[in-house]
């Protein structure tokens, strides 16, 4: 019984496409959540690596920028600087290490011991110390301004 129940919603389906279509203008309203909707839908798919639930989001504006520039590379230590801008006397750290860098800022730099032992009293990966919790994000961005580096 079912079937043929089906099979009329089948054929009544295929009529009805085979009809002429009214023509439907779209209001503006209804233009542009269709627009930012396909917008949104083509972003995730190239960026699937994106987290929405990223703790970065809990952050001031100015400790999200911080973060954000040790996430990318793109701050004011000296390899980037210099190896970007040409800018400084070389991309070294002061402490004699290759590049002065976030890996080497955050995990590294013997210049930074005691202030990286007082933020971080047990070690921590990078990617906790960029990616991790609200509260480790605000330890690092604590450690930077205590660092006094520029970021």
């Amino acid at each position: 019984m079912n079937n043929s129940k089906n099979d009329v919603a089948d054929q009544l389906a295929k009529e009805g496409g085979m009809m002429e279509q009214i023509q439907h203008n779209p209001s503006y309203n209804e233009a542009k959540t269709l627009i930012n909707s396909a917008l949104d839908c083509h972003w995730r798919q190239e960026h699937p690596q994106h987290n929405s639930k990223d703790a970065i989001h809990k952050l001031s504006r100015a400790e999200q920028v911080t973060i954000f520039r040790l996430r990318t590379g793109h701050n004011r230590l000296k390899h980037h600087l210099f190896s970007r801008f040409k800018i400084g006397d070389g991309p070294n750290c002061p402490c004699g290490a290759n590049r002065q860098d976030a890996q080497h800022v955050l995990q590294d730099c013997p210049l930074l011991d005691d202030a990286r032992l007082k933020y971080w009293p047990e070690p921590r990966e990078m990617n906790q110390k960029l990616y991790g919790s609200a509260l480790q994000l605000g330890i690092t961005v604590e450690f930077i301004y205590a660092s006094d580096l520029t970021i």
